[in-house]
């Protein structure tokens, strides 16, 4: 299991701020970058993007607990959320 999805995992079984705050930190230059492109180089635009993506995640962590890893998720709500 990977390491991002035990802690999704204790994200959606304790409520744990501290894992979902690790799975942020490791997440938020891809995250961002890959918004960064979307939108053309807008920052400000990026940043919206950017929070958007960890909002879902948050709201859809328990559905995600099945997948080999975040990366490609991430990927792919940041194009959608762009």
């Amino acid at each position: 299991m990977s390491g991002d999805i035990e802690l999704l995992r204790r994200y959606v079984d304790d409520r744990s701020e501290p894992a979902f705050a690790e799975l942020v930190r490791l997440h938020l230059k891809l995250v961002y970058f890959a918004a960064l492109r979307q939108v053309g180089g807008d920052a400000h635009r990026a940043q919206d993007v950017t929070q958007a993506v960890f909002t879902d995640l948050a709201r859809k962590a328990a559905s995600l607990t099945d997948r080999p890893t975040l990366t490609g998720w991430l990927h792919t709500s940041t194009r959608f959320a762009a």
